[in-house]
């Protein structure tokens, strides 16, 4: 039988199971030849008593019948127990007076180990002497001691079979646990990656409003330095100033795209310092459309020198994204000339942590519903404007980094809490 892989076990079950297979094992290995050794003993004791009680019967008549004489009637004692000798277990016949001097003996020696047993002789009711039989045990002992091979070998059989199958059986369960495991963890990041795209769908439309700007300028720049050259010679000081504003409108444009390819990458990334105000400056750029189209404002009070986090950034900016959108929906559409409503956040660092809050004032939580906000394919947008994973799906992120994410909702303001482990200072 293969050794087990028990390198996904806790060692200390291991040591658990090793050792309730090793006591099993030698109980399996003493109590054969022990309850054998016992129940001969005992089976063997009940015949000698019976037929040493037989033959004390005999000889209490005989002692009773010549009270003076009878220790020196060796012969006759002798005839007395011979009816008792038997060919096929020999025993030893022994018969003793009462200061117990030997009177008679029948039978050969009982060869050692030997059992004995004793029963008074009476006269008249006083104990006149005693006849005692004697059984070798060797026979005994011999089985026994086969019986002990047998029980080692079965022992041996039995720790192998006892301690290797819990252990394989564990192995193979927490082999197949690991795989639902990572299989669970592949569908998280599928649906984590299909959510941000779904978002990425949601925002194309403020993409094109973000991209069509600097296309426009870099259009009219390029237009009017067109006319310029019809009219005539363009000056350099002039040319090189239509150049820098394409220049400028151009990379305004790749860092849009950019950080749309970026943030619709598959994560995976290892966790690392992250800085914060930067994941909050991506979201809100991705942003930048929708937030304009409900006439929300991000406010942050971020302090400048405030700590790097443990994470990843793509996946943290996806859950701010979120919950910031979120906020977006539960204001609504704006009322023309309405001040901005206003989505704040704020950090503070407790200990070795970090909590990052996203505020808003746009009408709370039902508290029936708070319970159910994190479950998953819940929510309550009109069907067609929602699918219920968003906040699921950063819950799932936000865990997976070491952190948690909580919310409060009172008074017709939501504060969602995200809590995230420090990264650890250089050196450290």
């Amino acid at each position: 039988m293969n050794s087990p892989d028990t390198g996904r076990i806790d060692p200390r079950l291991v040591r658990v199971i090793t050792a309730l297979a090793l006591t099993v094992s030698l109980l399996i290995m003493v109590a054969l030849p022990a309850a054998y050794f016992v129940a001969a003993r005992v089976a063997v004791t009940a015949r000698l008593e019976a037929r040493a009680e037989s033959a004390a019967a005999i000889m209490t008549e005989f002692v009773t019948r010549n009270p003076d004489h009878w220790v020196f009637e060796n012969a006759r004692i002798r005839g007395r127990l011979a009816p008792f000798a038997e060919a096929a277990q020999p025993k030893e016949w022994r018969v003793l007076d009462r200061a117990g001097n030997v009177a008679a003996t029948l039978g050969p020696p009982a060869a050692r180990p030997a059992l004995t047993v004793s029963v008074p002789i009476h006269d008249s009711g006083v104990v006149a002497g005693s006849v005692q039989v004697s059984r070798s045990m060797q026979d005994i002992v011999g089985w026994t001691s086969f019986l002990a091979v047998i029980g080692i070998a079965l022992a041996g059989g039995s720790f192998i079979m006892l301690r290797s199958l819990p252990l394989r059986l564990l192995a193979e369960s927490m082999g197949r646990l690991a795989k639902a495991e990572a299989m669970e963890r592949e569908r998280a990041a599928q649906l984590a990656q299909a959510s941000k795209l779904a978002q990425l769908g949601e925002l194309a439309t403020g993409m094109a409003h973000e991209l069509n700007q600097p296309l426009t300028a870099i259009t009219l720049a390029a237009q009017n330095a067109l006319r310029q050259l019809d009219r005539g010679p363009l000056e350099p000081p002039a040319m090189a100033a239509r150049l820098e504003r394409i220049l400028t409108m151009a990379r305004r444009a790749s860092t849009v795209i950019d950080h749309m390819r970026v943030f619709g990458r598959m994560g995976g990334e290892a966790n690392g310092p992250v800085c914060i105000a930067a994941v909050v400056r991506g979201a809100r750029d991705l942003l930048a459309f929708k937030l304009e189209r409900h006439h929300v404002r991000v406010q942050d009070t971020l302090a400048a020198d405030l700590p790097p986090v443990l994470g990843q950034a793509i996946p943290l900016e996806q859950v701010l994204v979120n919950l910031i959108a979120n906020a977006c929906d539960a204001y609504g559409e704006a009322a023309e000339g309405a001040a901005p409503r206003l989505v704040t956040i704020a950090a503070a660092v407790a200990g070795d942590r970090l909590a990052l809050t996203v505020h808003d004032a746009a009408g709370g939580i039902p508290p029936e519903i708070l319970p159910r906000i994190f479950a998953p394919f819940f929510t309550t947008k009109p069907v067609g404007q929602g699918t219920g994973l968003g906040l699921s799906i950063s819950y799932g992120i936000v865990n997976d980094m070491g952190g948690a994410l909580t919310v409060q909702s009172e008074g017709g303001t939501t504060i969602f809490t995200v809590s995230l482990p420090l990264a650890p200072r250089p050196g450290a």
